[in-house]
């Protein structure tokens, strides 16, 4: 007997429902018929939102007609960028209707914005876990940990917010107490500042922070909640006997201990680590090390050194570690020792002219960073969590054998963004990468990968295949065809960062808003620009409907680069005048009906 979709139960259709974007299910579903309009509209089931890529239209569309009428079932929003919150916050602003909201991730908050943002978070009666990183430095934290303390259910607070350094000293003159448990500062902070924070969070149970603990003084005592059993530590500035003495006030309460450091030789010696953790930390149950240090001639003296990190004492608690030396010409060389078991690690570097040892089986890092080519061998090592990969430096005869290689190391859909800062890589290269990479959607490059390695002819025509990259950064400057050969490459392309000599920027722009097919190909033909070998490559239409119905019926023998899902766009290096020519350009010749241009730290935010 045949099934329809009419015939699945609400029970059934609400579990579909899970595997699409609530966005998706409204503008797909909804007004389907009376009964999926109920099913969809009438429902009390929770929803999240994330807004990242998409048009300004598509976003305000979607806040006036979805989220203000679902304000009451929202457990999750993420925003991630300052625009987008400028004008999340401008048609749906947060207040006490948000009855369910549990979940609030901001990213790049400007910091002029901050305190609107801070001051609407005290009406959310079930917030209980904030993200929130800055767009630009701020003069001090202190407000934001003020309010953060004033949350009446916070229980999760990650914070990544730059500091001017004439305006670093927080001071917190408050009674009230947060019931805060996991705090996360991801950028750098001073030990009077974390202890002072402290003090308002005497539940706190796990602490992960880049902590700067030099010159202390080493009589004070301070406050550490009894609570805290979980710390994870990347020390900035301090030696080895500093962090010993901070430790030491609250070791016997840890259970897990991770510390990242570089630099002092005194973190590289097992021993005084062994005799830390027996006196200080009983409980302790799992250890993540990780040391960077520049070597001295006697090689021999470290690799003692790396041998006492295998004693008994290190093997009864299952801590193993691996080591890796790199020797540069143009740099002293260093050791770096780490611990691999229990590994916890997010980012895995493999350097030029680098012995590794034992460096074999499971890499669980998201993130790896190639600057040697031959490092590459698979089945040696795998990388089952990677989803970001950047290809840094290597010999250029080895890239084809990476490409074929590369895939081998960690499922290939897993891997989301894409980094290259070699300047060696090809635009056939690039191509065979993003066959082997289908999902794909993050993308920085050079702007010479976009040239072709030789010309093509009738009989050898290039085949660009389809691929899902929505955002791609150009790290250098870049000119007008090298933004229409990435259009061709990238059809899908919603936001694009580049940076362009002045005299160029105009024709960039002009190009990029022209939002009509027909308006492109005029706009083509007064200008004569030449785009590099495009007019002979051999290109299956997929771009969308539009490019694809102007394809058959225009008289143009090459077809041009579709725009047409384009709707962010931001110029490096440009000075705050580049704003109020652009504002004026736009509204003269009409080439957005709705847009917001921002200027940010040397650059223009042009959202549309």
């Amino acid at each position: 007997m045949k099934t329809c979709l009419e015939d699945l139960s609400n029970e059934l259709l609400y579990e579909l429902f899970d595997y699409f974007d609530i966005c998706c299910v409204y503008e797909t579903f909804a007004y389907l018929n009376k009964r999926f309009y109920q099913l969809i509209h009438c429902s009390s089931l929770p929803i999240a939102f994330n807004f990242s890529l998409l048009s300004k239209k598509t976003f305000q569309h979607r806040c006036t007609h979805i989220v203000r009428p679902n304000k009451h079932r929202l457990v999750h929003l993420r925003l991630q960028n300052h625009l987008l919150i400028e004008n999340f916050f401008t048609i749906v602003p947060l207040d006490s209707t948000f009855l369910r909201l549990e979940t609030l991730i901001l990213n790049d908050v400007r910091s002029d914005n901050l305190q609107t943002v801070l001051r609407s978070l005290i009406s959310l009666p079930r917030l209980s876990s904030l993200t929130l990183s800055m767009a630009d430095a701020i003069k001090s934290r202190y407000f934001i940990y003020l309010s953060i303390i004033t949350l009446p259910v916070l229980k999760y607070f990650k914070l990544l917010a730059d500091v001017w350094p004439l305006y670093s000293h927080v001071s917190l003159n408050n009674t009230q107490i947060s019931p805060l448990r996991y705090l996360v500062l991801q950028s750098e902070c001073d030990l009077n500042e974390l202890l002072e924070l402290l003090s308002f969070t005497p539940e706190l149970r796990c602490l992960s922070c880049k902590l700067s603990i030099s010159n202390i003084l080493y009589e004070e005592a301070f406050y550490v909640p009894e609570t805290l059993t979980h710390v994870y530590f990347q020390l900035e500035t301090a030696s080895f006997d500093e962090f010993k003495w901070f430790i030491s006030h609250f070791g016997y309460q840890l259970e897990v201990l991770s510390v990242s450091v570089k630099s002092d030789q005194g973190f590289f010696d097992a021993y005084s680590w062994q005799e830390l953790i027996s006196s200080q930390m009983p409980c302790l149950q799992k250890f993540y090390f990780q040391c960077v240090i520049t070597m001295n001639e006697n090689f021999y003296e470290y690799s003692m050194r790396v041998d006492e990190f295998d004693s008994s004492f290190w093997r009864d608690r299952q801590w193993v570690f691996k080591h890796e030396i790199c020797i540069s010409d143009e740099e002293n060389p260093w050791i770096r020792l780490y611990s691999v078991q229990p590994y916890r690690w997010h980012q895995y570097n493999l350097y030029l002219n680098t012995f590794q040892y034992n460096s074999i089986g499971l890499n669980l890092a998201s993130e790896v960073n190639f600057y040697n080519y031959d490092l590459i061998v698979p089945n040696l090592i795998q990388f089952p969590r990677i989803t970001r990969v950047s290809l840094c430096e290597g010999d250029e005869n080895e890239i084809h054998s990476l490409i074929i290689r590369l895939p081998r190391l960690f499922p290939s859909e897993k891997l989301t963004e894409l980094i290259i800062s070699d300047e060696n890589f090809l635009f056939e290269h690039l191509l065979s990468l993003s066959t082997c990479f289908p999902n794909l959607q993050s993308l920085t490059i050079p702007k010479n990968i976009l040239y072709l390695s030789s010309p093509q002819s009738s009989t050898n025509q290039l085949t660009i295949p389809p691929n899902k990259i929505l955002k791609v950064t150009i790290t250098n400057q870049c000119m007008l065809d090298d933004i229409q050969i990435l259009l061709r490459f990238c059809p899908l392309l919603q936001s694009l960062e580049i940076e362009v000599e002045h005299d160029n920027l105009h024709s960039i722009i002009c190009y990029l808003l022209w939002k009509s097919t027909n308006r492109i190909r005029q706009n083509r033909l007064s200008t004569s620009v030449q785009i590099k070998n495009l007019h002979i490559w051999n290109k299956e239409y997929i771009d969308c409907v539009s490019c694809s119905k102007a394809q058959h019926s225009n008289s143009w023998i090459y077809p041009l680069p579709c725009n047409h899902h384009l709707s962010s766009l931001c110029c490096r290096n440009v000075n705050y005048k580049t704003i109020v020519k652009f504002r004026k350009l736009i509204d003269e010749e009409a080439l957005l009906d709705t847009y917001s241009i921002d200027y940010l730290d040397q650059k223009m935010c042009l959202w549309w």
